[in-house]
């Protein structure tokens, strides 16, 4: 049979019109930093990560985490592309703005270079050492608009702590593409529910009331894949997977199963999955809830580079095949048809894949899980589909994921007689490869 290619099928509802230049608020829910700080007391709700600059509550703060008091950190405000961009005006709450005490007492930037990507348009200003708002504004010829970098070259040292803290950055862009508020809007709920997922975290590690198959923190470490870089669709980023040399050793057989599904999704079987337990996953540093919102243009899926996925179901039950319980059905709609289907978003749909066993009952071996959604591009609404495959091991753990962008292997192991993911291996269409293991170290300054 001939393979067929996994992409995110994107149905665009409305186009962009032609507008005169006009400012808007861009809102982000992915940006990166050169460091934050981390340590047992503060896990979740004001562990300092970078998020917490684009949440417009000085109460919280990114607060970087290497050695010394913050020169030579940076920020990176990673945006949806926006074209014919003009002007940025960058407002900044410096410091850690939570109370007076605090703001005296943590180091704020003093020289920072601003800097527009990818024109690299930008300017050095020196902000001043008071709390409240400050403003700091680039011009660039009229081109694209990507991320908005941030790098602190001095810093006004803090009463107490050495640790450079910044609450909150707004970007707000001069463009004459459309504007689509709804589509920022969006945006920002999408990391309100990120800030929320965390603090739910926080409480249910406290409260220890769902065992939860995780830890709560990973360690990430980031590489450039070698090679060319793998298609988004499910054949290309198998290939390289088989062609990785940790993945191909550890993963060999959970790989071939995906592969062969792959090359014959019709032999797959429509199902239902009732999960013995609605108990759900939360993200923890290092672990991301995969969504739809990863797929933000028909150009396929843009994963972060900076974490391993998790299913996109976010049940526990979902990390092992003996919690589902997979009922077939009669419809015999096929991943391929679904995929290909201009229909409006329904529940999600499912098939499995069983391996009969010599003795006892077959096993489930693999389940894809499809999913449409309604999402708000730069241009207007659209349907986006995506289909994402999960491949357990004979004990019934899931070890392999393959979505629209990345595939993850993941590593098992116990603790207190119960199994724990402790970490795993990613490739990305983008051409990275992640690494995530159980965080042990508390940063040190």
């Amino acid at each position: 049979m001939k393979s067929f290619a996994i992409p995110a099928l994107v149905i665009a509802l409305s186009a962009s019109a032609a507008a005169a230049p006009v400012e808007r608020r861009l809102h982000s829910d992915s940006i990166d930093a050169s460091s934050f700080l981390w340590n047992d007391w503060n896990k979740f709700v004001e562990n300092y990560h970078p998020n917490y600059v684009a949440d417009d509550d000085p109460a919280t703060a990114w607060v970087e985490g290497a050695k010394g008091s913050g020169s030579g950190e940076w920020l990176r405000i990673q945006l949806t592309p926006l074209e014919q961009t003009t002007r940025v005006r960058l407002r900044v709450r410096n410091g850690y703005q939570k109370s007076k005490d605090l703001w005296k007492a943590n180091a704020r930037a003093k020289a920072v270079t601003v800097r527009l990507l990818p024109g690299k348009a930008e300017k050095q200003v020196t902000l001043n050492d008071a709390d409240g708002w400050q403003e700091i504004v680039v011009d660039q010829p009229s081109g694209p608009l990507r991320a908005v970098e941030l790098a602190v070259g001095s810093v006004y040292e803090g009463s107490k702590y050495a640790d450079l803290c910044i609450s909150d950055v707004q970007v707000l862009a001069t463009s004459d593409t459309a504007d689509n508020p709804a589509f920022e809007k969006s945006k920002l709920a999408n990391l309100m529910s990120w800030r929320s997922a965390r603090i739910a975290a926080a409480k249910m590690f406290s409260a220890k009331k769902v065992e939860l198959p995780i830890f709560p923190a990973y360690e990430i470490e980031q590489t450039p894949a070698t090679g060319d870089e793998p298609s988004p669709e499910w054949k290309g980023l198998l290939a390289a997977a088989a062609k990785d040399k940790a993945f191909a050793k550890e993963w060999k057989e959970a790989i071939a199963v995906a592969t062969a599904l792959e090359q014959n999704l019709g032999s797959m079987t429509r199902a239902q999955i009732a999960p013995l337990s609605q108990a759900k996953l939360v993200e923890v540093d290092g672990l991301q809830l995969g969504g739809m919102y990863d797929i933000v243009s028909g150009g396929g899926a843009y994963p972060s580079a900076d974490t391993l996925r998790l299913p996109m179901l976010g049940l526990v039950s979902t990390m092992f095949a003996d919690q589902l319980r997979v009922l077939d059905v009669k419809d015999a709609q096929t991943i391929e048809e679904y995929q290909k289907s201009r229909k409006g978003c329904g529940p999600d749909a499912a098939w499995v894949a069983r391996s009969q066993s010599k003795e006892g009952p077959a096993r489930v071996t693999a389940i894809a899980i499809g999913h449409c959604e309604r999402m708000e591009g730069r241009g207007g609404p659209y349907i986006a589909r995506a289909v994402e495959l999960m491949v357990y091991d004979a004990t019934g753990k899931l070890v392999l994921l393959v979505g629209n962008g990345h595939v993850e292997g993941y590593r098992w192991t116990t603790e207190g007689g119960k199994p724990m993911l402790a970490g795993g291996r990613a490739i990305l269409w983008e051409g990275y490869i992640v690494e995530a293991k159980r965080r042990a170290a508390v940063a040190v300054k």
